[in-house]
C-alpha cells in the first residue's frame, strides 16, 4: 500500500467514523480499525482494555466546587474550610501533574489501547491518541487564546483560597472572606460552564485532534516495517478524559520502555509542526534533551521549537515519570492547535501536506540515528 493510498484510506475512514469520545463505542470502533490496518501491515497486534472515565469534568467539578465551597462558608466554618481546601489542594497538584487521585473514582468505562509491535525491542515507540474531544464554550475561537492563562488562574485561585482559609483558623477577620470571594466566584464560573459542556455541546469530529496523529503513525508503520526497523506504535484510548491510555501503557510497559526514544503525534493536520520542549499543567516537564538535540540537528525549515502549556499531552505522563519522551504537534498563530475541540476539526480541514511533512520528519529523524548507533 502506498503512501497516498493508505493516507487517504484513513482520512476517508476519519469521515465515516466521525466523533469518537473517549471510552464510546465509536471509540472502539476506530480501535478496532486501527488495529486491522496494523494487522494488513504485518505487525504483531494486541488490544488492550481498561477502565476509564468518559470525562474530565466530574473530577474536576470535584476541585471547583469544593474549593468554591471552601471559600464562601468561610466566615461560618473556617476549620472546614481551611481541612477541605488543603486537602483538595493537594489532590488537585497530583490529578494536573498526571497523578490522578480523584478521577480514578469515575473510571465507569472501558476504553483501550492497540499496540503494533515489530519486534520486541524496538528502537522507536510511536504514540497517538484514537479519541476525540467534546467541544466546549472554553473553546470557541472568539475566546480560546491562552489555556496556560486559564490554568494559571484555576491553581491560584486555589491557592487563594486554601491560603486564606488557613489564615482565618488563627486570626479571625471577615477580610479573609472578601479576599477568597472572587476567587470562589471564578471557580463556579468554570464548573458551570463545563456543566453546559456535558449537557449541551457535541463532541468535536476529532480530524486534527487527533485523527492526524493516528494516520500519520500508521503511515510510519508501514514504511519502517518494510524498512525491517523494531519499533512498536500505540493508539491510546481515553486521552482526552486524562491520559488514561498512556497511564495503562506505563503500567503494562513501563520497564521495556525505559531508556527507549518514545515520539507523542498530536494534532499534526494544520498548523506549523513543532516539536514542545515543555509541556504540563501545574508543574511543567521538560522534553527528553537528547531527543530535542537530535531533532535540532536535523534544520529543517518546517519545523519549530517552543514549549506546549495549557494542556497534557499522551507524553506528559512519560514525562512526568522519566521516560524519554517529546511531541511533535502543529501550532497556528495564536500558538495553539487548529480547529482544537471546536466543531470545525475536519478532514476537510486538514492540510496534506502537514501530514507528509510529519511522516519526512519523523523519518529523517530516524535515519539520522542510524548514522549515530551510539544513540540507539
Amino acid at each position: 500500500m502506498s503512501q497516498e493510498s493508505l493516507l487517504d484510506h484513513v482520512l476517508t475512514r476519519l469521515q465515516s467514523f466521525g466523533p469518537r469520545p473517549s471510552a464510546s463505542h465509536k471509540e472502539r470502533e476506530f480501535l478496532l480499525f486501527v488495529q486491522e490496518t496494523l494487522d494488513h501491515l504485518g505487525l504483531q497486534t494486541e488490544q488492550e482494555g481498561f477502565r476509564a472515565p468518559a470525562t474530565y469534568t466530574w473530577a474536576y467539578l470535584v476541585f471547583w466546587l469544593g474549593l468554591a465551597q471552601a471559600g464562601l462558608v468561610l466566615p461560618r466554618i473556617p476549620l472546614l474550610s481551611a481541612i477541605s481546601s488543603l486537602v483538595l489542594l493537594v489532590l488537585e497538584y497530583f490529578e494536573l501533574s498526571t497523578f490522578p487521585l480523584v478521577s480514578w473514582l469515575f473510571r465507569f468505562h472501558t476504553s483501550g489501547n492497540v499496540l503494533g509491535k515489530n519486534g520486541e525491542d524496538p528502537e522507536v515507540v510511536l504514540l497517538a491518541h484514537a479519541d476525540s474531544a467534546t467541544t466546549s464554550i472554553f473553546f470557541h475561537p472568539r475566546f480560546v487564546t491562552s489555556p496556560r492563562v486559564s490554568l494559571l488562574l484555576f491553581i491560584i485561585a486555589s491557592l487563594a483560597i486554601t491560603g486564606v482559609s488557613v489564615l482565618a483558623v488563627f486570626f479571625p477577620l471577615k477580610l479573609w472572606f472578601w479576599i477568597a470571594l472572587p476567587f470562589a466566584l471564578y471557580l463556579l464560573f468554570l464548573a458551570f460552564g463545563h456543566l453546559h459542556r456535558e449537557v449541551a455541546m457535541p463532541p468535536s469530529p476529532g480530524a486534527n485532534d487527533n485523527g492526524s496523529g493516528v494516520a500519520v503513525a500508521l503511515e510510519l508503520s508501514r514504511i519502517l516495517k518494510d524498512q525491517g526497523i523494531p519499533f512498536w506504535v500505540v493508539v491510546t484510548g481515553a486521552e482526552e478524559s486524562g491520559n488514561w491510555g498512556a497511564l495503562h501503557f506505563i503500567a503494562k510497559h513501563g520497564p521495556k520502555l525505559r531508556g527507549k526514544p518514545i515520539i507523542n503525534l498530536d494534532n499534526i493536520g494544520s498548523g506549523r509542526l513543532t516539536l514542545a520542549t515543555q509541556e504540563g499543567m501545574w508543574r511543567i516537564y521538560e522534553a527528553s534533551p537528547d531527543l530535542v538535540a537530535e531533532f535540532r540537528k536535523l534544520s529543517l525549515p518546517f519545523l519549530a521549537f517552543r514549549p506546549y502549556l495549557g494542556l497534557s499531552t499522551d507524553a506528559t505522563p512519560l514525562l512526568a515519570r522519566g521516560f524519554t519522551a517529546a511531541t511533535i504537534i502543529a501550532l497556528g498563530e495564536q500558538g495553539l492547535p487548529v480547529n482544537w475541540h471546536w466543531h470545525t476539526d475536519t478532514v476537510e480541514n486538514l492540510a496534506r501536506d502537514n501530514l507528509e511533512k510529519a511522516v519526512q520528519l519523523v523519518l529523517s529523524w530516524i535515519a539520522r540515528r542510524h548514522e549515530s548507533p551510539a544513540k540507539r
